[in-house]
This record gives C-alpha cells, structure tokens and sequence, in this order.
C-alpha cells in the first residue's frame, strides 16, 4: 500500500486529463447500466470517497452484477430500480449511514428478491445494522442481509493512516470479504447484531459531539476543508467531490457547497493541498503526510465513480 506522493504542476495536470478522459470516454465504461429494460440479476449501488467500499462492492458484485455510483444515482430521475438482487455498500460515518445514502434511499423505489447492505468502517460499526434497517423498512424494504467489515480508518482528525496500515486488522480484510461475499451468494437471511455496548457508545458520542443523530457529517465544504498554498489547480477535486463542492479561482481551488465530509478531496489531492479545518471538539490532523486511496481503487476510479456533471 502506497499513500498518494507529491506530484509537480505538469504530472498533476496529466493526472486530471486521465481522469476526466475516463469520465467522457464511452467505450470504457466502469458501472454498466442496462437500457434495454431487462431485470439485471444483481444491482449494487455504492458510495465511496477513498475506494475501501467501492473495493468491496466490486468484490460482492462477481461477474454478473451491475455497480451504479449513488453519487450520480441521485440525480436519476425516474430512481425505480428491479433486479433479482439489490445490495447497498457504503462507508459507516459516525455509526451510521452517509447523509448522500439516506437522500438517494429516501427518493427511490427498489424491486428485488433478495436485498442486502455491507458497510466499511474503520473503529466501530456499532448501530449500523439497525439504522440501515430502519431506513429501508421506512421505504417499504425488507433487507435480507446486512454486515460490516472493519477496514482502513480514514478519518483524518482522530486517526493516522500510517498506524492504520500497521494495524494487524487489515490483515483480515480479505477473509471477511470472502464471508460476507459467500453469506450473499448463498443469499442467507443473517442482520449484525447491535449490543447494548454498541449503543452506549453511540450515545455518548453524540451527546459529547453534540452532532445531528440522522446526518452527523453533513454540512458545508466551506466549514470544513480548504487548499493550501500547495494546490496547483490541477482541479482532481473539482472531478472529485460527490457533491461538485469544489470550483478553480484564479489557478486554486476553493470549496464551496454541500459536503459530506467523506474526505475523498483531502485524501486524493495529488499535492496533499487540501487540509481540514479544526472543528472543536475534534483535533487536528496528528499526521499531516498520511493519505490513503484503497490500493485496488485508482484515483481515475473514484473520479468515474463521483464525477458530477455540471450545467
């Protein structure tokens, strides 16, 4: 595993060209969506900001699945979906389901036989099964299957990616997968439990952080992150950002707009530009240097995956 490098003006602009070249060229697609009206046998829709869920969707999906970007799913205007299979993967903020997740949940109708979910998480994944549940009863789903798998935590002001990466729990990684995968194939009706543990600390986060219970990590890009004097305006986060948060300004970029504070624009910057705004009582970065993109995702991976097309 590598953590992104510092790149010069040239190499970073080259980098942008690749992924918006991904993002325009039609005979490479990455996420295949059928146009021909027939039932797909397996839909997975997936967020990912530093490519662990969009690494273990692409795992669970096998060879016959169809892998749809939530990020752009959103925007979908008739958001009906049927297939023999749905699942859902995202990344676990703050015990929960992202904010972006619950919306595209909340305004969209699913068909299928068997429904499953998996979320990643890097310390605890605490009520996430519950609240996956609850969502998707409220939209009329019943989820067949719903489990977590601990991975690389990426959220920068409580942890350091470099210890993570030494951490012997990622050694796991695989084998948990494979369960996961293999409890879906043979389509087994199994929901994680949540202990009483897992809900104290729950409880106690929130009413130390004093957090929103239902969307903790939505705000504003402004409030949270920003570019240093490093950026170069190679525009990696204008591609990037699920929400099109990020706009160029005389060469350097500035946020401004909906934010999910996925980190996908801090982790992915080729010139480490992008830092985060200290918000009490959350500390500061204890290892400015350490960046992580999941090694099996490339940069023009998630850029596919988050692109927003604008007006």
């Amino acid at each position: 595993m590598e953590f992104n490098r510092p790149i010069n003006r040239r190499k970073a602009l080259k980098v942008m060209g690749l992924g918006m070249l991904s993002l325009c060229v039609p005979t490479l697609p990455l996420y295949a969506k059928a146009q021909d009206g027939k039932r797909h046998k397996r839909l997975i829709f997936f967020f990912s900001a530093t490519g662990n869920s969009l690494f273990v969707a692409r795992q669970i999906a096998g060879e016959d699945a169809t892998l749809l970007s939530i990020s752009q799913e959103i925007h979908n205007e008739v958001p009906e979906y049927e297939a023999d299979e749905i699942g859902f993967v995202c990344p676990i903020y703050c015990f929960i389901a992202p904010a972006i997740v619950q919306d595209f949940f909340a305004r969209s109708t699913f068909k299928a036989d068997y429904f499953f979910a998996v979320g990643t998480f890097g310390a605890h994944s605490t009520i996430f099964p519950e609240f996956m549940n609850n969502m998707a009863k409220e939209r009329g789903v019943q989820l067949n299957y719903i489990s977590a798998i601990q991975m690389v935590d990426t959220y920068l002001p409580f942890f350091d990616v470099e210890r993570e990466l030494a951490n012997p729990k990622i050694q796991r990684i695989p084998e948990r997968i494979a369960e996961v995968r293999a409890a879906i194939n043979a389509h087994e009706d199994y929901i994680l439990p949540v202990t009483e543990q897992d809900r104290m600390m729950c409880e106690g986060y929130y009413r130390s952080s004093r957090r929103d219970r239902q969307r903790p990590t939505a705000t504003r890009s402004e409030k949270i992150v920003f570019a240093t004097e490093a950026c170069v305006g190679c525009g990696v986060c204008t591609s990037l950002c699920p929400h099109g948060s990020w706009r160029l300004v005389d060469g350097h970029a500035v946020a401004e707009g909906d934010c999910e504070t996925c980190l996908a624009c801090v982790h992915n910057c080729p010139q480490k530009a992008i830092s985060i705004i200290p918000t009490p009582p959350e500390p500061e970065e204890p290892n400015r240097n350490a960046r992580f993109r999941n090694p099996n995702v490339t940069l023009a991976d998630l850029i596919k995956a988050n692109g927003q097309v604008k007006e």
